[in-house]
């Protein structure tokens, strides 16, 4: 189906059930998409998108073709900045995304983060990592460098594997545009990070983090991960989620990871 709206996205995300593979088809001849390279790097160098910005996973269609299976026909779009997004409408359309979730086995942990550009105003919080769709990269490749990018982490192992998609979640990027979000949930060692056990510790957290910042004992990190152990993850996502200081349906992707642990017997 083709997805122009936020209703055509909430209603193609309706029909897909949880731990689903994705193919992904490109839709446009490789000398097209090299002019979309071209595209990308002169908005780069006039500055109407990030230095570090690369050609987006736009959708032309998607289908849930086959039980179990859905099938991404992609175009490469730019990222949708306000200024490409007023001047050049048509360089823009429905993208994708990836949230990344991650368990620790050993101490029954789950991996989130906090980050924001202005210490004087509350950060956003978010499971492991996320990012943009990349053009031409399957998305859990791309779920696994956000992962490792984000986070340092290395040793990590996908669950359940072999490219297998959580869950898929409507959003809404920069408030315009589609951007369905896929979730994947991946196993590695959290002992390294620090711990909370309740809201209040994630405020003092947060706070603490800031004062870092200010004090210029913390440079150059965008994420400040911590882990939340099983037992009180679900209590605590949903305090966060009810003070609406998720970036994204980070809630909805949690639960859904944790209801998959158990389905799995990780979880009692």
């Amino acid at each position: 189906m083709k997805i122009q709206t936020e209703q055509d996205m909430l209603e193609f995300c309706g029909t897909v059930k949880d731990n689903f593979s994705i193919t992904i088809c490109p839709n446009m001849p490789p000398l097209s998409t090299q002019l979309w390279y071209e595209i990308n790097k002169e908005m780069i160098s006039t500055g109407a998108v990030g230095k570090g910005s690369h050609l987006q996973q736009g959708i032309f269609e998607i289908d849930r073709a086959t039980t179990g299976n859905v099938v991404l026909y992609e175009v490469p779009k730019l990222y949708p900045s306000a200024k490409v997004l007023a001047e050049y409408p048509d360089f823009v359309g429905p993208i994708t995304g990836v949230l990344v979730n991650c368990y620790d086995p050993k101490t029954k942990s789950f991996l989130f983060h906090m980050r924001g550009k202005d210490v004087s105003t509350p950060f956003a919080f978010q499971a492991a990592a996320a990012g943009m769709g990349i053009y031409g990269q399957h998305p859990s490749v791309t779920a696994a460098l956000e992962l490792q990018q984000e986070t340092g982490l290395e040793n990590f192992r996908q669950f359940p594997g072999n490219g297998i998609a959580l869950g898929i979640f409507p959003f809404m990027k920069a408030g315009k545009i589609p951007q369905p979000l896929f979730s994947f949930g991946f196993f590695d060692d959290l002992s390294r990070f620090h711990v909370e056990r309740s809201l209040e510790e994630v405020i003092e957290f947060e706070s603490e983090v800031k004062k870092d910042i200010q004090n210029q004992r913390i440079h150059g990190v965008e994420a400040h991960h911590f882990a939340i152990p099983h037992r009180y993850v679900e209590r605590v996502v949903g305090e966060l989620d009810e003070l609406n200081r998720f970036y994204g349906p980070i809630y909805d992707s949690t639960t859904n990871f944790v209801r998959t642990l158990k389905d799995n017997h990780y979880l009692e």
